[in-house]
């Protein structure tokens, strides 16, 4: 943390320098001088100040906020996936997954459709969360939204339409996938989608994919609680078969990769 005696000038000064490249570091200052300087203040007064709108500030100080005590603990993950997880129940698990298996902010958005039991060949459901579940710290700060497109964040910009565009594309390979075969599974290899390894980037080794499915299935397992194994008991036929086909699919070729 920053020396807490910084002056009002020098937080403003230390935001105008993150601009280009630290969402972060714009959170965190947007974070300390609402909580000394702001005075009745607002998001929309700090923005004016360091270049940034109402709104893109509000988003970076609220996920600072939220998640500056564990982000560093997801080096996989970038800004746009603790922006995406800010208003879920389930963010934790979320990002976990995320860092586990490398994933888009995209693939994120439908793995957990796919965990809530939502038909992945619909649209998603983009409404804002009620006004209950975001915590308004000062006055006229609007509700988390898609960031703006003019948006100067650096390497971890996000561009709202382009979000979705990209979580369209991920959700209707796995609805294809689901389509052709009846057994779309979020920890299976279509969950990934089948594209090629581009160039330049180096496949990860044999630990660290062991160490990633290792991870999924134990959050799996966990999950399985009494309850919950009651509920897939009632589930309609139709889903339990696709678990069970899920299941054979993943046993089948682990089995025959570990023998």
């Amino acid at each position: 943390m920053p020396d807490v005696k910084e002056t009002e000038e020098q937080l403003i000064q230390r935001a105008q320098r993150a601009l280009s490249h630290c969402n972060w570091e714009i959170g965190e200052c947007a974070f300390a001088w609402t909580k000394r300087f702001a005075r009745g203040r607002t998001d929309g007064d700090f923005g004016a100040a360091v270049g940034l709108s109402g709104d893109q500030v509000y988003q970076r100080r609220r996920v600072w906020e939220a998640f500056h005590d564990v982000h560093e603990r997801y080096t996989e993950l970038k800004w746009s996936h603790f922006y995406a997880a800010l208003n879920w129940d389930d963010s934790a698990e979320c990002l976990q997954w995320a860092q586990d298996m490398s994933a888009t902010v995209a693939e994120m958005k439908a793995w957990r459709r796919a965990q809530h039991g939502e038909d992945l060949t619909a649209p998603a459901d983009e409404s804002p969360a009620p006004l209950s579940s975001v915590e308004i710290l000062v006055p006229e700060a609007g509700m988390v939204r898609d960031p703006d497109p003019s948006d100067s964040g650096g390497r971890d910009r996000s561009n709202g339409a382009h979000e979705r565009e990209q979580e369209s594309l991920a959700v209707a390979g796995a609805a294809r996938s689901a389509e052709s075969s009846e057994n779309y599974a979020p920890f299976g290899a279509t969950a990934r989608g089948a594209g090629p390894v581009s160039e330049g980037r180096t496949p990860p080794d044999a630990a660290v994919v062991v160490k990633r499915i290792a991870g999924a299935l134990a959050r799996c397992n966990a999950s399985l609680t009494p309850d919950v194994l009651t509920a897939c008991g009632e589930a309609p036929e139709e889903l339990q078969s696709r678990l069970k086909t899920s299941l054979k699919e993943i046993t089948a070729k682990l089995r025959e990769a570990l023998n």
